[in-house]
């Protein structure tokens, strides 16, 4: 929980920094949710790094080094597993012993002022199809 605490305070700081408005995360009435692109770097950022290879700025803090998250669809036959990465990220495919360090973020979504389950499913479908977009596939 301690260093979840210091992932989500990192990640207030460096959005600060970054001139990203936390409340850009949460929903307003009428207003299109955040892109995948800012939801990634308001959220996962700081843990996976601004380019997703593992190298954010919490990575010395961290037990174990972030999986390079360009890499997912090279590593599942050269299709991004969409279904997976969803239930990693709503916290339901992890291990069942020891401390997970990533945050459960449809937990924080939905705290974070999500109106409905559909407003929490829209951001993590919108980081979903970020992260699709910055695989590295090989070239033909």
């Amino acid at each position: 929980m301690k260093r979840i605490a210091q992932c989500l305070g990192l990640v207030a700081c460096i959005s600060g920094v970054a001139g990203i408005d936390l409340r850009a995360a949460a929903p307003l009435a009428g207003i299109a949710p955040p892109s995948g692109a800012d939801l990634y770097k308001i959220h996962c950022a700081a843990c996976h790094g601004l380019n997703g290879t593992g190298s954010g700025l919490m990575t010395p803090q961290l037990r174990h080094v972030p999986p390079d998250l360009t890499q997912l669809s090279r590593k599942n036959g050269g299709m991004f597993p969409r279904a997976r990465v969803r239930r990693i990220i709503e916290g339901r495919d992890v291990a069942s012993h020891g401390e997970r360090e990533m945050p459960v973020w449809g937990d924080v979504f939905m705290r974070a002022g999500a109106t409905s389950q559909e407003s929490t499913d829209a951001r993590i479908n919108a980081i979903l199809d970020y992260l699709d977009s910055i695989q590295l596939r090989p070239s033909h």
